[in-house]
C-alpha cells in the first residue's frame, strides 16, 4: 500500500468510527444532562440566612414598550428598600429591559445603583431569566457590582452575586460569591 492510501484508509476509519461512537457519547450527555423547562419548579440552594441584601419594598417608576416585534421588549423602573449587610439601609434602584422569549418566559438586562441614605453608591449590571410563578414574575438572576471609592460599599468592588426577585412587595434577596 502506498503513503497517501494508507493515510486514506486511516482517516476513513478514524471518521467511520467517530460516526458510530459520537451519536452514543451524545444520547449518553443528553440523558444525563437536564432539560430546561419553563415550566418547571426552580429550587436554588440559597439559604436566605446567608444573603447580602433583602428587600420587601419595591416601587415601579414606570414601564415602557420599547419594540413588539419580533419579541416584545419593555423598560422598567423599579426602586426597592432594603438591608444591606454590613452597610445597613439602602435604595436598589433598577432598570431593566426585558424580551419576552414566551408568555412564559422573559430574558432581562439590568443596570442602577444601590444607595446609602448618606449619598454613597456603587453601580451594578445584571441579567436574569423570569417566569410566572402564581400569577407573579419570579427572576434569577446573576449580577455584577462596579467599583466604586464609596467606602462603606467597597466590599461589593467587582463582586458578582446571584439574586432571586419576586414582582410586587415580595423579599427580594441577593447572595454573593465567595
Amino acid at each position: 500500500m502506498n503513503r497517501t492510501t494508507s493515510l486514506s484508509l486511516s482517516l476513513s476509519l478514524y471518521i467511520v468510527s467517530t460516526l458510530v461512537v459520537l451519536p452514543h457519547f451524545v444520547t449518553d450527555l443528553s440523558a444525563q444532562s437536564p432539560k430546561p423547562n419553563a415550566s418547571r419548579d426552580v429550587n436554588l440552594p440559597l439559604n436566605v440566612g446567608d444573603s447580602i441584601f433583602n428587600a420587601n419594598t419595591s416601587i415601579t417608576l414606570g414601564t415602557k414598550n420599547i419594540s413588539s416585534t419580533p419579541s416584545r421588549i419593555t423598560e422598567s423602573d423599579f426602586s426597592d428598600k432594603g438591608f444591606l449587610k454590613g452597610v445597613g439601609n439602602v435604595t436598589w434602584n433598577q432598570t431593566f429591559k426585558s424580551t419576552y422569549l414566551s408568555d412564559k418566559l422573559l430574558e432581562g438586562k439590568g443596570n442602577g445603583t444601590f444607595e446609602t441614605p448618606d449619598g454613597h453608591s456603587i453601580a451594578w449590571i445584571s441579567s436574569d431569566i423570569g417566569r410566572p410563578v402564581d400569577g407573579r414574575w419570579v427572576f434569577y438572576g446573576i449580577i455584577l457590582f462596579n467599583k466604586t471609592q464609596s467606602e462603606p460599599l467597597s466590599f461589593l468592588n467587582n463582586r458578582i452575586g446571584f439574586y432571586k426577585s419576586i414582582a410586587g412587595n415580595e423579599t427580594d434577596y441577593i447572595w454573593l460569591l465567595k
